[in-house]
């Protein structure tokens, strides 16, 4: 769909199909588009380091983890991310051969195993990230600072919606 004809299509759509026509159209389609646009282009970043976006939510959030030594239960990673235990495990997997992350003993739960990010996992995040976050910022440099802030709790308070 070409975003100049956006609006006359969704007109046309209301016209030849009203029964399955609802205005909210008018927000979401535009919404779906933008955001389809801005993850072909972060997925782009991704294929360029060789990390999908899964792999890149985990190593983030190891650093981010308020952990001096950045280490995390996978328990802690699922739960942070909205997982589920299989694909973080999946994931882990992944990320261990990679040599992004080191298992750890964990000595309150001998049945668990810690994840710990490596030097080169901290690296490949931090390098991802910055080209990640410039194409995002590239993304809503249209938009003023006052209509970025709008934007951002037209979100959370939808969020907290549902």
């Amino acid at each position: 769909m070409n975003i100049n004809e956006l609006e006359k299509d969704i007109l046309r759509h209301k016209e030849r199909s009203p029964e399955t026509y609802n205005d909210i159209a008018q927000v979401t389609v535009p919404f779906y588009m933008f955001y389809n646009k801005m993850m072909e282009g972060v997925y782009n970043i991704e294929e360029q380091y060789g990390i999908s976006n899964s792999e890149l939510d985990v190593l983030a959030s190891l650093i981010m983890s308020g952990n001096d030594e950045y280490i995390l239960s996978p328990t802690k990673l699922y739960e942070r991310l909205l997982f589920t235990s299989g694909a973080i495990t999946k994931v882990l997997k992944k990320l261990e051969e990679k040599k992004y992350i080191t298992r750890l003993n964990n000595e309150y739960d001998k049945r668990s195993k810690l994840v710990q990010i490596t030097p080169s996992g901290k690296e490949i995040c931090q390098k991802t990230l910055k080209d990640v976050l410039l194409y995002e910022e590239q993304c809503f440099d249209p938009l003023s600072q006052e209509e970025k802030d709008i934007f951002k709790n037209l979100l959370i308070k939808m969020m907290k919606n549902l």
